[in-house]
């Protein structure tokens, strides 16, 4: 193959030979033109009467018929379609070297393509159907391209695009965040042979350094497209801005404490979260509602009317019977303990009111104090109702006998408490004497088996009785119960 494209001169001669040439036998790289050979030519070691061989570099014809392409053509022809690909006619033929442009497209096709050649090798285009797969189609990853596709346009004007030095058409900014990271990989050069481990490591450091810089662009670009963030920043300006929805004072304090989570969302995603949030909160606060209602005998709408305005009339009563007190008890000395009782209870009940039943007493109050308060006013406000729907003149006796009144709320609230106690975990563990101190203490029954069993555990890991130092007034009592039943020996 490589004789094929090789240039052999006549070694007596030193003519090129074209075409057939004659190569001695013994003589090593020697040939000679065909006319030196046929005058007998003899020169050096070389003699007429050596041993000799002809030969051919390609100057036959392969096919017969037009071109009269040699051999020789026909490989410079295929080894130019190889490097230079189909259509490259130019460097085709000036590889080729004595054929135009269009004689090799018109060989090339005639014989490769459209001849007995192209026919035995190329499968018949009628029968060969390619199988294509698209490759393009959208798996909705985290990379997916519908990500970007989903985003509203930006809502912007020309002129606010200009200020902002943004250019919405390529989504981008004039000047970048961080504008300056290039410098840290603008001056770097490899150089195999001189830089060591150190140098090298330092180099792809600073090339990681601008890597994590250009991921912070990316980020940035898509909170700001994702968010509308440029289109915000014009709003205030705008004269045609619709009216928004004032935001209260909860709401915004809301919202600024889950804005650390926007990081994990699109804007569409952030805004259903808080959205499901909010409607959870006003379920909540909807279903407390409900159940106040449900706790004081409340089963229809139309009755809730009815009792809003009892429950304003009671607490009407109230605050007028606390008038009288003080009065009273600025005249003759300090109130009795029935009086400051039922004051404590009446404040309670006030705490409570229809204003204020937006946030219920069981996430602002422990759930053995929100109970004694429903219960306490379930009492009041059923005992009142039935009564200002009997007797007319109720409101008068209620405010001229406060106290008897609050007596006999109290003893009902108390019996009410001893059965409610009985629905609490663990209250079949506790004998009748723990459950009444349980209602005294404000406590569960599972938070007085707690602290009774940590007083028993630090009684019998040696400590004396004496020793046992109460943290407060509920752990005190339960150590003087312990001690009075015998649970603990008094020393």
């Amino acid at each position: 193959m490589a004789d094929l494209y090789a240039n052999y001169n006549c070694t007596y001669c030193q003519e090129d030979i074209a075409g057939l040439r004659v190569k001695c036998n013994e003589c090593p790289d020697f040939d000679l033109c065909l006319q030196c050979f046929s005058a007998g030519a003899e020169i050096g070691q070389h003699k007429n009467n050596h041993a000799y061989k002809f030969m051919d570099s390609g100057t036959i014809n392969i096919f017969n018929g037009r071109g009269n392409w040699t051999a020789r053509e026909q490989l410079r022809l295929l080894d130019a379609i190889e490097q230079y690909g189909f259509g490259n006619w130019e460097d085709i033929s000036k590889h080729i070297e004595k054929r135009t442009p269009e004689e090799a497209k018109e060989e090339y096709i005639a014989r490769y393509l459209n001849g007995n050649i192209g026919k035995h090798t190329w499968p018949p285009t009628d029968s060969y159907v390619p199988n294509l797969t698209d490759q393009t189609k959208s798996d909705h990853g985290p990379l997916s391209p519908d990500l970007t596709s989903r985003l509203p346009p930006l809502d912007i004007t020309p002129e606010e695009a200009a200020q902002l030095g943004y250019m919405p058409q390529r989504d981008d900014f004039e000047r970048d965040y961080n504008h300056e990271a290039e410098s840290l990989v603008s001056s770097l050069s490899l150089n195999p042979a001189e830089d060591d481990d150190l140098d090298i490591a330092l180099k792809l450091a600073q090339v990681d350094m601008y890597t994590s810089n250009l991921r912070e662009r990316a980020r940035r670009k898509r909170v700001v497209r994702d968010y509308q963030l440029v289109s915000a920043f014009f709003s205030s300006s705008r004269k045609d801005k619709g009216i928004k929805k004032k935001q209260t004072k909860e709401e915004k304090e809301f919202r600024d404490r889950m804005r650390v989570f926007a990081q994990f969302y699109t804007a569409q995603e952030h805004e259903q979260f808080l959205t499901n949030l909010e409607r959870e909160r006003e379920l909540r606060l909807r279903l407390s509602e409900l159940y106040r209602y449900r706790e004081n005998g409340i089963t229809r709408h139309e009755e809730c009317t009815h009792f809003e305005q009892v429950l304003a009339q009671t607490q009407r009563q109230n605050d007028t019977a606390d008038h009288w007190n003080e009065k009273k008890s600025g005249s003759s000395g300090p109130s009795t303990p029935i009086h400051r009782s039922t004051s404590k209870r009446r404040e309670e009940e006030k705490n409570y009111s229809s204003t204020d039943r937006k946030y219920t007493a069981k996430q602002d109050l422990p759930s053995s104090t929100a109970n004694q308060i429903s219960h306490n006013r379930t009492t009041t406000l059923t005992n009142q109702w039935a009564e200002s729907d009997s007797n007319p003149n109720t409101s008068n006796q209620s405010t001229s006998s406060p106290s008897s009144s609050q007596e006999k709320n109290y003893s009902n609230a108390t019996s009410t408490q001893e059965r409610d106690i009985e629905l609490e975990a663990a209250s079949h563990l506790l004998t009748k004497q723990e459950k009444s101190l349980c209602i005294q203490l404000d406590l569960k029954p599972t938070q007085y088996l707690t602290q009774k069993t940590l007083l028993l555990q630090e009684y019998l890991n040696g400590n004396r009785r004496s020793s046992i130092v109460p943290q407060s007034e509920p752990e005190s009592k339960i150590l003087h119960y312990l001690v009075t039943n015998g649970w603990i020996t008094a020393s």
